[in-house]
Formats: C-alpha cells, sequence, structure tokens
C-alpha cells in the first residue's frame, strides 16, 4: 500500500486555478438522480487509487483517513493507494480532476458551487461539531474586565469574529458597544501569538492552545462544544456519476476508521499509527484525545437538517455563501447512509 504523506502544491493545481471553474462549467455533468444503491456489506472500488485533497496538515485533519489506510480497512474495499496532496487549492483540483475527493470547509464547498455552476457534490461530514472558546489573556479575571478591550476573531468578517460576537452576547456583553475588534493574521497560533503578546485581550481559541494560554497567565472565560457540520468530504457530480462504487467503499472504509478511533483503547495506537506515518504530535496534543475526537463525526453525518441550516445561515452573515442558499443542491448523503446502514449505525442525518 502506498502512503504519502505530504506533497508540495503540484503544478496542475498552480496553472489557472481560478479559471478552472469556468473551463470546466460546461463539461461538468449532474449527478445520477435515484441511482439503485448496491450492497455496501460486499461493494468494492472500482478505483484502485484515490488521490485525496487536504488544506490542513495537522494530523487530526487526516486521522481517520490515515488509519483506514494503516489498518487496512481501504485496501479490503480494493483502495490500494491512497494519497494525501496538500493545497490550499483543494476546490480547482477538484473540479480539473487533479483530485477525486477532497476534505474541505463545508461552507467553501457550497460557497463554490453556487459562485461556478460545477455541481460539487458533499458526501460526507467530516467535524460536525465546534469548541467555542473564549481566551483571555493575564490582564482579564471577569467578563466585566473585557469592556472597553481590543479583541479578535482573525479578519473582520470571518466567522470566528461572527463567533465571538456570539459568545460575548451569551456571557452579558454588547459586541458592538463594549469591544473593540481588531483584524489579525495567522490563524488561530497568530490570534493566540497576539494575546500573549497584549495586542489583544481575548480571542477564539481551540483546546490544543489551553497550556500555552496558561502557561501565559490566561484562561478560558467560556468553552462549549456547539454543533457546526463546519468540514466535509467533497467529490463532484461528474466524479460519482463514474466512480459511485469508490465513493461508496471510501465512506464504508473511514466511518470503519472512525469508529475505531472513538473507541478509548485504541487511544495509543492511534497516536502511535500517526507518529510512525511522520506526523508530529506533541505531548500536549495527545492530552487532548477526548476533546478532538468529540469534534468529529463518529458516522459522517450530522445530526438533522435544522443543525445544517443554522449553520448555513450563520456563515451566509459573513458571506461566504448567499443568504438562503439551498444548500441541499450541493449534498449527497446516500453513501454515508448506505455505510452507516452496513456498519450498523442508525441514519444520521435521519433526513434532509
Amino acid at each position: 500500500m502506498k502512503h504519502q504523506l505530504t506533497l508540495p502544491r503540484r503544478d496542475v493545481l498552480k496553472a489557472g486555478a481560478l479559471g478552472l471553474f469556468g473551463t470546466f462549467l460546461a463539461a461538468a455533468t449532474l449527478d445520477k438522480a435515484g441511482a439503485q444503491q448496491p450492497s455496501v456489506e460486499n461493494v468494492m472500488s472500482n478505483l484502485k487509487s484515490i488521490k485525496f485533497g487536504n488544506y490542513n496538515p495537522n494530523y487530526a485533519a487526516h486521522w481517520p483517513f490515515r488509519l483506514a489506510q494503516a489498518l487496512g480497512y481501504f485496501k479490503e474495499v480494493g483502495i490500494e493507494e491512497f494519497e494525501i496532496i496538500l493545497s490550499e487549492e483543494y476546490i480547482p483540483g477538484l473540479i480539473g480532476g487533479s483530485l477525486d475527493l477532497t476534505h474541505g470547509d463545508t461552507s467553501n464547498f457550497v460557497g463554490a458551487g453556487v459562485a461556478s455552476g460545477v455541481p460539487l457534490k458533499i458526501i460526507s461530514i467530516y467535524r460536525d461539531s465546534e469548541w467555542w472558546m473564549l481566551g483571555v489573556s493575564k490582564n482579564i479575571n471577569t467578563v466585566e474586565d473585557l469592556k472597553g478591550k481590543n479583541v479578535s476573531g482573525g479578519q473582520l468578517g470571518a466567522r470566528n469574529t461572527w463567533i465571538l460576537k456570539q459568545i460575548a452576547k451569551k456571557l452579558g456583553l454588547n459586541p458592538d458597544t463594549d469591544l473593540v475588534f481588531v483584524p489579525t493574521s495567522g490563524g488561530s497560533d497568530g490570534r493566540l501569538g497576539a494575546l500573549i503578546a497584549g495586542t489583544i485581550d481575548a480571542t477564539i481559541l481551540f483546546p490544543r492552545h489551553r497550556k500555552g494560554l496558561e502557561e501565559n497567565g490566561g484562561k478560558f472565560l467560556s468553552v462549549e462544544l456547539t454543533p457546526s457540520p463546519q468540514e466535509a468530504i467533497c467529490a463532484t457530480g461528474d466524479w460519482l456519476a463514474k466512480n459511485e462504487d469508490a465513493a461508496y467503499a471510501f465512506c464504508r472504509a473511514d466511518i470503519r476508521a472512525r469508529q475505531w478511533l472513538m473507541k478509548p483503547e485504541n487511544k495509543d495506537q492511534a497516536y502511535k499509527t500517526m507518529i510512525d506515518l511522520g506526523y508530529e504530535i506533541p505531548p500536549a496534543f495527545m492530552a487532548l484525545y477526548a476533546e478532538e475526537i468529540d469534534q468529529i463525526s463518529p458516522d459522517g453525518g450530522f445530526d438533522n437538517a435544522q443543525v445544517m441550516q443554522n449553520f448555513m445561515d450563520q456563515v451566509a452573515l459573513t458571506g461566504e455563501v448567499p443568504a438562503g442558499v439551498d444548500w441541499r443542491k450541493y449534498f449527497d448523503m446516500k453513501y454515508v447512509w448506505a455505510a452507516q446502514k452496513a456498519l450498523g449505525l442508525p441514519q444520521r442525518p435521519p433526513s434532509l
């Protein structure tokens, strides 16, 4: 079995990537409607090799896929080679055909589908929850101490800024008058650095930041795990029309690996497998096993259609998708539902 960890951005993803939307608009075909579902217990992939896009090099963004590979689950369904290609241009790569499947932000897939007219299809949800965690500097002890202070969720129009405002409201603050929002760059790690440097006094952080935050005198004022189907796995309708068996086989092996990962008795082996594959996992991150897997959908699904509608309404506020977008056009959950049934799991979501 081929183990490919990370690759630089390929030429096909570099050259004219943004132009691919227009190039493939006319060539793309719609997904098959009402295609007969095979018996997933026995399905074998029609493709022996899968090229899988991913924008995030962090081990947690690769975990179940690499486990499915290392544990032999992909091989059992006929996927002999599974190659992860790291690129921020994962959507152009998908549309251009250099990627078979890709992991990315749910809102980006829906937004790109709307903007390009290409029939992108989300076939599985990766993260169905997210931590809403308000980290504060050593200068802040109470909610009242935040009044008049500089805070940041990254870019001013980004969803993390919107989340920060929602947390502020829950804490009894008026984000429009009590807080001063400033932009920061560098993602969540950059925001932690700004917090430690004293440039800001509050920001949205994640469980992995706890050690660095507390070592510098900071703390979390608010911690909440919130339903949020924020990350997904996507294909094009054209690819699915030609490779349905590969999609069914991938989902079955992937969800089987997620179920294995969720068992606490497999924790040590799960980390060792990733380290053996070359991923760097600091001890502080390994201590966050429960917090990390709590965000990962155990079955490729999400709670219900209303949860997805709520999420889409949220991202519409930031302009990532149009207000009132018909997100169902960009979903095809039959692959996940078939895998859930084959593995003895309840159907989630029950319907769309």
